[in-house]
């Protein structure tokens, strides 16, 4: 690639090509078309780039295809000529008048007309029939396509109807121009078989782009291939169909902060591609293969590891530790609640984002054994939202279905919520899973699971106390301080769910984005309207609008007072009554006349 600096740097630092090199270069590609930012936008320059390179191959491929064709046409006709050369050649050596040893080279005219000027004897003085004892001659092509020109006996041009042997491996890689154009090989363009299965270095000159700012750059891609691939199978660069990664498809150019997080000291993300998720077949047939999937060991930056495929990545997929998916603030307001009235099960290692005084209110992962495990469930960790350990020695579940991602009309979840409790109950990692349904959610059938109904605007203390009353009414003396919890009427631990929300999101609520205009502004019709009845004002004409503020509509009036002259307001200030003259009114007040004011020293003596 061409390209300034170590591997991944901006191609703001691109070598300055002059102006006449990028002729070798196609025609640059139109600007991008991106919408948003961040790795969402890289996304959709990757894309587009990728499509691009997919064209350029498409039309080398073509290209390639049809000038391979036109070679072996040239072929095919060479072939021809020799064919018909060498039956013509036997003809004359039947047909004869002289005995074998006394027939010349000059009395076949298809093989006198090829002999050479260079050679030592003329073919009247040569037998037909000499062979190698008497020493080869040289022989010209008669097509003219400057071929240097060979040695044979006049034996086995005669008897057997030799011909040139250039011909008859006639096409070579520079008569494949396309190709050519790429061929970086030690050996001589022009001295290179089109079938050869040489494994060679290319050079395919295209246009990338720059990640930083979404501009095109001329670059080179270098890579090796199979002479005969290239020319038969029409395989174009290998760089540009994801084959082969350099600095403008690589991992680390396009998601640096995706690179930083491998944590694997093997794989070098410079060389590794954007969209690896399958390992080779060849790889995922062998034994010792650990699947199908090409998963990477990766590590976010508060040392939490996991295991994924680069797609998964790039396609936004984090670290499971640190993300947010399944848990609703809702849900951690409620299991803060109930956490003060019966004691929490931590999920497990503490978050590193949480202050060290702040219990963690994150959902658990219970792995079900693989002998309670349905099997058309595809994976073995259920989450729960929560768990808490009663004072009975009984462990129960708590979980917060909410009245949109859980109603039928978005997906229908009444068996799998039927089969989560059973199973988990069975497997010992759970006593009861408690369901606190939110809204007019269908009712669950299961002996494993309670469900709690509440109201959908309910606040989360009055969650908390639906869901207490009913655990203490099913294992009695399970909830201490109940009473005095119900009694108090308000919420005693948001202050903890306020803080595990800004540790976790950054900030309690978002703020409300207004949805961009996607249509201008409808501009209110032109419509008459009627002065205010205390208004002094009588229409002299047709409203219009504001040329200076087109929402503001002007209309043209006649005062009562008798002022000549036509007074402009705004109709909507006439017609409320704000705007009841031409100013006259105003004048006529200031004209009244009014008592002198009060002193100051007499008003606060009074």
């Amino acid at each position: 690639m061409l390209r300034a600096g170590a591997p991944g740097a901006s191609m703001t630092g691109a070598l300055e090509l002059p102006a006449t090199s990028l002729r070798a270069w196609p025609p640059q590609p139109a600007p991008l078309r991106v919408v948003g930012g961040g790795r969402e936008a890289r996304r959709q320059m990757l894309g587009q780039m990728r499509g691009f390179w997919k064209e350029q191959n498409r039309v080398r491929r073509e290209r390639i295809q049809a000038e391979v064709e036109a070679a072996q046409a040239r072929q095919a006709e060479a072939h021809a000529y020799w064919d018909r050369h060498k039956a013509t050649v036997k003809q004359q050596w039947a047909t004869r008048t002289t005995g074998r040893g006394q027939t010349m080279v000059a009395d076949i005219p298809e093989v006198a007309a090829q002999w050479h000027q260079d050679n030592g004897a003329r073919s009247e003085d040569v037998s037909a029939t000499a062979d190698r004892k008497k020493g080869p001659y040289l022989w010209e092509c008669p097509l003219g396509l400057g071929h240097e020109p060979w040695s044979a006996t006049p034996k086995d041009r005669v008897l057997h109807g030799a011909g040139c042997p250039s011909c008859r491996q006639l096409i070579r890689l520079v008569d494949i121009s396309t190709l050519a154009a790429q061929y970086c090989g030690p050996t001589p363009v022009s001295d290179m078989k089109y079938a050869a299965h040489e494994r060679v270095p290319w050079t395919c000159r295209t246009w990338a782009v720059d990640p930083a700012n979404g501009s095109w750059w001329p670059v080179e891609h270098h890579f090796e291939a199979v002479v005969k691939e290239r020319a038969l199978q029409a395989d174009a660069c290998r760089v540009c169909a994801g084959y082969v990664v350099d600095d403008t498809n690589s991992l680390h150019t396009w998601f640096p902060e995706i690179a930083d997080e491998l944590d694997d000291p093997d794989a070098d993300a410079c060389r590794l591609p954007t969209t690896r998720h399958n390992v080779p077949r060849r790889q995922a047939a062998g034994e010792e293969s650990g699947g199908v999937y090409a998963t990477f060991p990766w590590r976010c930056r508060r040392g939490h590891c996991w295991e994924a495929t680069i797609l998964n990545r790039v396609q936004g997929g984090g670290c499971p530790s640190c993300s947010l998916s399944g848990i609703s603030k809702e849900q951690v307001r409620l299991v803060a609640e109930l956490a003060g009235l019966i004691p929490l099960v931590p999920p497990g290692p503490t978050d590193p984002r949480l202050p060290d005084d702040l219990p963690d209110f994150s959902s658990h992962q219970l792995v079900v054994p693989p002998q309670h495990k349905p099997d058309h469930w595809r994976y073995k960790a259920v989450e729960v939202d929560a768990v808490f350990q009663l004072a009975v020695g009984t462990r129960i579940g708590v979980e917060y279905d909410g009245a949109f991602h859980h109603s039928i009309k978005r997906r229908d979840r009444r068996q799998y919520e039927n089969e989560k409790g059973q199973v988990l109950v069975a497997a010992g990692l759970l006593d009861l899973l408690v369901h606190v349904r939110l809204g007019d959610l269908p009712p669950l059938e299961t002996a494993q699971a309670l469900a709690v109904p509440v109201p959908e605007r309910s606040t989360a203390y009055q969650q908390a106390c639906a869901a207490a009353a009913a655990i203490e009414a099913r294992f009695p003396g399970s909830v201490p301080g109940l009473d005095a919890y119900l009694v108090g009427g308000h919420s005693r631990r948001q202050d903890q769910a306020d803080a595990f929300i800004v540790a976790l999101w950054g900030e309690l609520r978002p703020p409300r984005r207004r949805p961009a205009r996607t249509q201008p502004r409808r501009l209110r019709p032109l419509k008459e309207t009627p002065p205010h009845n205390d208004s002094l004002l009588t229409p002299a004409g047709a409203p219009y609008r504001n040329p200076d503020r087109p929402k503001e509509i002007l209309r043209d009036y006649s005062c009562a007072c008798g002022n000549p002259r036509l007074f402009t307001a705004v109709q909507a200030q006439v017609t409320s009554g704000n705007t009841k003259s031409c100013r006259c009114l105003q004048r006529q007040a200031k004209r009244q006349w009014r008592a002198p004011p009060v002193p100051r020293g007499d008003s606060s003596g009074a």
